[in-house]
């Protein structure tokens, strides 16, 4: 890492949007953690790259962060740089190819496509992602993901085709090695509109009849041949609370954190279920949130 005053000199020549001392907290959906030392918010391609260039070269860590839905940031924040993509907007189409950068929301980047009579993901509707962090993790439900319909990324490494992308069970090469999402095509399906926003508004309204009310990250673990709600309930877990962190009664898969939790209580509270689901149902829980920054929780094991 780089000394305070070489950093303000070489990220200011960037030209990109920076902060130091960045708080986390409000840019995740649980609410909690600590700050970063860098955050940048690029507006453009070139500044995206721009900025990863400089950032290896002087050896900073760093990660992109889009909705903060699905992560779980450390009290002590981060020590290297956040790229947030939330400024990196736009949508462009050519016949049923849709260009989206990568700090779109996912739902209104849905709603935008059916204005131009284009569909198929429609059972994405009222997931709180990015398009960025849709596809990195390859969101999906109902049996479909977003990867099914992506025709190539642009990324800071390069362009990816589908096949090269590694989409698989909630995961993606993006995920796996941490490079960084520009925008993404998406080759979609002609639809027609009323029937299509009807298929919108049926799952966004079942979704809502879904979640948990309260401050969470959306699924904890990854449903992988098995219902992990269903193996949490059954271990006796719902209502089950570390500190401010606490398993929701609506759906076992949720954890929701009060505003007294900290990630601390959230993280023990995700150990303790893998500890007890194991002992209990001999399933191995797989975390579907994925952690940032340090965590030391003492003697509890991160299985």
């Amino acid at each position: 890492m780089i000394g305070e005053k070489t950093a303000r000199g070489v990220f200011g020549e960037t030209g990109v949007e920076y902060a130091e001392n960045y708080p986390l907290k409000g840019k995740c959906t649980y609410g909690t953690g600590g700050n970063a030392d860098y955050a940048f918010f690029p507006k453009t391609a070139e500044e995206v790259v721009g900025l990863t260039e400089t950032l290896k070269k002087c050896g900073e860590p760093y990660f992109f962060l889009g909705a903060g839905s699905n992560v779980l940031v450390s009290d002590e924040g981060y020590r290297g740089a956040v790229v947030f993509t939330e400024k990196l907007k736009g949508v462009s189409y050519s016949g049923k190819l849709a260009t989206v950068r990568a700090g779109e929301r996912l739902n209104s980047f849905i709603d935008d496509a059916l204005m131009n009579s284009l569909g198929g993901i429609e059972f994405l509707s009222g997931i709180p992602a990015s398009v960025g962090g849709a596809v990195a993790m390859n969101a999906g439900c109902f049996g479909k993901n977003v990867g099914d319909y992506v025709s190539y990324v642009v990324s800071t490494d390069g362009i990816y085709t589908a096949e090269n992308c590694g989409f698989g069970y909630r995961t993606s090469v993006f995920k796996e090695t941490g490079v960084g999402i520009i925008s993404v095509c998406f080759d979609l399906d002609n639809v027609e509109y009323e029937q299509s926003e009807g298929k919108i508004a049926k799952y966004r309204a079942l979704r809502r009849s879904k979640v948990p009310k309260g401050r969470s990250c959306g699924s904890v673990f990854k449903n992988d041949g098995y219902f992990a709600g269903k193996v949490i309930e059954s271990a006796g877990l719902k209502g089950f609370s570390i500190g401010g962190a606490r398993v929701s009664d609506k759906h076992a898969n949720f954890i929701i954190a009060d505003d007294s939790a900290t990630s601390g209580d959230v993280y023990r509270l995700i150990s303790e279920i893998k500890k007890r689901t194991l002992e209990k149902c001999g399933v191995k829980l797989r975390e579907e949130v994925e952690y940032i920054g340090s965590f030391d929780c003492g003697n509890v094991d991160k299985l």
